[in-house]
């Protein structure tokens, strides 16, 4: 064998090894290396260097918060009174809202307009290998850490059902990571939740979309307060569901920590919506033992003392109306017209 043919073998060995990345470790090695404590653009909400989802059904205040959460970042200002952020620009993409929307949005909640925070609004943007080297430019002349994309399915042309898509989708947004800027997109939950069962199997498209994420922050609008629940923290324990209030006045718009939500209580609201979502589907009277199966079959993991509280507290608001039936079975129904009085359904006969 002659140099150059040695020389050539060579070459090839240095190229297979170079992109052989199959090189398992002992655990020793393992357990050897230092690593740095997790870092965060929101303390125990939001990593740095993640891929963050917000979800929610409509008008839950989802860009609301996403403005809430730029302004406290862009400030290195505390977020809803409560958790700690990282200072750094943001940039965010906005393909639902428009400018004129927006800056209607941040007058209201009254904020110095010299922090470091950039728009694009209604640009017809989509995640393209060209792009996605643009932003990262962009990003770099800025100091910006952090990208908002409002919402997921406007940003891409992709089958969000489809795993394998979406997975390409991921891919560009991992890029970003790499580079260390965090992604922070909303996304929007399935049509068909009349009620929250799991907030996180309620997110629109592939399961996929939830293997992907390092972080989901799922929204749930109530009357005057929203709950956030993180259902989903790949770097740390996930902390407990609580509540911000909604300060929403004429001159005025604003978010105040409300405190964590006892898991009873999220159990017991889940459980009323549930029922409301039931009766109404089924359209007829139904005993207070098919409600609570139906319950159960519909993925809310309650026991029957908590299901008999949400039917009391119901029907001492008038939410729900109760009539004995035969047997001493009791009936309830959303209707006082259909529960008091009145004869039951044989389509309802008891179990």
């Amino acid at each position: 064998m002659n140099t150059n043919e040695e020389s050539i073998i060579s070459d090839i060995e240095k190229k297979i090894e170079k992109e052989n990345n199959f090189k398992p470790i002992h655990i020793s090695e393992l357990m050897s290396k230092e690593f740095k404590d997790t870092e965060w653009i929101v303390e125990k909400l939001i990593p740095a260097e993640s891929i963050t989802a917000l979800s929610g059904s409509p008008a839950t205040y989802k860009t609301w918060i996403i403005l809430d959460l730029a302004l406290k970042i862009a400030q290195g200002d505390i977020l809803f009174d409560k958790f700690a952020t990282s200072q750094s620009g943001i940039l965010i993409i906005d393909e639902e809202n428009g400018e004129r929307l927006t800056q209607k949005r941040f007058d209201k909640m009254k904020k110095d307009i010299e922090l470091p925070i950039y728009f694009l609004s209604l640009s017809g943007f989509k995640l393209t290998e060209g792009n996605v080297k643009t932003i990262m430019g962009f990003c770099k002349q800025n100091s910006i850490k952090v990208i908002v994309f409002d919402s997921l399915i406007r940003i891409h042309s992709e089958d969000e059902n489809d795993a394998a898509k979406m997975s390409k989708v991921f891919s560009f947004l991992k890029q970003f990571n790499k580079h260390g800027i965090a992604v922070i997109f909303t996304h929007h939950n399935r049509k068909q939740g009349a009620f929250m069962k799991n907030p996180s199997q309620d997110m629109r498209g592939s399961s996929d979309i939830l293997a992907s994420l390092d972080c989901h922050l799922a929204v749930e609008r109530k009357e005057g307060y929203v709950i956030i629940t993180q259902t989903k923290l790949r770097q740390e324990q996930e902390i407990k569901a609580f509540k911000i209030g909604v300060i929403n006045e004429e001159n005025e718009f604003r978010f105040e920590y409300w405190g964590e939500v006892e898991e009873t209580q999220t159990k017991k609201g889940n459980t009323k919506e549930a029922i409301k979502g039931i009766l109404s589907r089924e359209s007829k009277t139904m005993c207070k033992k098919e409600i609570f199966e139906a319950v159960k079959n519909d993925g809310i993991d309650i026991g029957y003392k908590t299901f008999e509280n949400a039917i009391k507290e119901m029907t001492a608001k008038e939410e729900l109306f109760e009539k004995r039936g035969e047997k001493n079975k009791t009936y309830c129904s959303l209707s006082r017209d259909n529960s008091i009085g009145n004869e039951i359904p044989q389509n309802s006969l008891p179990i």
